[in-house]
């Protein structure tokens, strides 16, 4: 089942704000205010249906629900709008975290669900995001079914959401970030230092590395020269250590440096003893359309970093017909290991996914794959004649050239392309 079918976006955005003086929905930042940068969010990771608490915004940004019990609180909120829901989970957001990154909303979904659990009586209990310093009581994964039990407390008083939490029983996902990316937004004076923070995202935390820099060009047209500005990708060399004392250099984008670790210590079979692959059965075929889909997802949408440079190759990680992840680096093998470390990471079953790179497939290429294992291995770029000679070796179904509706299949393997 698709995300979209199984999880809405129930964006807290009707608070008073009074400390703030203005309301928090409208604030800019990096060129938006800070409901689209959050609905935005809220679909980067598959989530399009969109319900908006106690707020009218501008456009169609989704369904605007007003508080069955005015002056409730965020409890108000969350129980207007779950009774609008068609799907099973809300995932609760405040309007007040603009920093607040897509890959923690991503992360917290993986884990819901992976790890979903319910109470001895059956029913679901939400997700909240813990990050160390404290319980975010309003981040997190709500099933909708506790919509009756909100209103049964709310309807006399407001009460703290803790107060229903208890009741009905929760779960957390501990994951500590840098502090910025968490800042609550409520006050004047936490609004001027986020402007005074950087909106592109370029860094990943306080202190961390920057995957871009612009710098001073002469542009080119014709036979004139004009000075302009240009963003560059940045390449950090990281020193991978491995158990044996040996060091490998690895130039790379120093985003998701965990995932990279992980995915070339695992193929160089320096994880022994610490994280086991999930052994499944292959998946017997792949959706034809849903190739496409994520083909034409990744012309359209393409990461961040290539969008401003040009500079960056994408791999995609799908299972089921649904893209679970996308890793952008300046190396395409670098990228195939961040997916191959995510998969780890987030104990996901290899064969049953399959793997999409934005480059070429070759020999070495592939033989990562089929090493980490893969059976389907498409790409929207070429394929060498060494990769197709393996594939056909061991049976891996190898597709290449894949742009919106066409492509070329090089091997049918075991694992069928269906039309559907």
């Amino acid at each position: 089942m698709d995300r979209k079918d199984v999880y809405s976006l129930l964006l807290l955005a009707g608070g008073k704000s009074l400390r703030m003086g203005k309301d928090k929905a409208r604030l800019l930042y990096g060129g938006k205010t800070f409901a689209e940068l959050i609905i935005d969010k809220a679909k980067e990771v598959g989530i399009d249906r969109i319900f908006v608490s106690g707020f009218e915004l501008e456009g169609d940004v989704g369904e605007v629900v007003w508080d069955r019990y005015p002056d409730r609180g965020p409890l108000g909120g969350l129980h207007a709008c779950m009774k609008e829901m068609e799907t099973p989970f809300c995932l609760v957001l405040p309007v007040d975290v603009p920093r607040l990154s897509p890959e923690i909303l991503e992360e917290l979904l993986v884990y819901h669900e992976r790890h979903r659990r319910g109470l001895t009586r059956g029913r679901e209990i939400p997700l909240l995001w813990e990050h160390g310093v404290r319980k975010e009581p309003l981040i997190g994964v709500y099933p909708v079914a506790m919509a009756e039990t909100i209103e049964e407390m709310i309807k006399e008083r407001a009460l703290p959401v803790f107060r229903v939490l208890d009741r009905w029983g929760y779960e957390c996902f501990l994951r500590d970030i840098p502090e910025d990316q968490i800042l609550n937004v409520n006050t004047p004076e936490l609004y001027k230092r986020l402007l005074e923070s950087r909106p592109d995202g370029t860094a990943e935390g306080r202190g961390g590395k920057m995957e871009k820099e612009r710098v001073q060009i002469l542009k080119i047209t014709g036979n004139q020269f004009q000075e302009k500005e240009d963003d560059v990708a940045l390449e950090y060399q990281y020193c991978l250590r491995l158990k044996d004392g040996r060091e490998i250099s690895i130039s790379c984008t120093p985003t998701h440096m965990e995932e990279l670790s992980l995915g070339r210590r695992f193929l160089l079979g320096d994880l022994a003893g610490e994280i086991k692959p999930v052994h499944a059965d292959p998946v017997e075929s792949i959706s034809l359309k849903k190739i496409f889909q994520a083909a034409k997802e990744m012309f359209e949408n393409p990461g961040t970093l290539f969008s401003d440079t040009g500079c960056a190759h994408s791999c995609v990680l799908m299972m089921e017909g649904r893209v679970l992840c996308s890793m952008e680096d300046i190396g395409r093998h670098n990228a195939l290991d961040k997916v191959i470390g995510y998969a780890l990471k987030y104990e996901i079953p290899i064969p049953k996914c399959a793997v999409f790179s934005s480059g070429r497939i070759s020999q070495d290429y592939l033989q990562k794959a089929i090493q980490a294992g893969f059976s389907v291995v498409l790409s929207r770029a070429a394929v060498t004649g060494s990769a197709v000679a393996l594939a056909k070796k061991e049976d891996i179904t190898l597709l290449g050239f894949i742009r919106k509706e066409t492509g070329n299949i090089y091997h049918m393997g075991h694992v069928k392309i269906s039309e559907k």
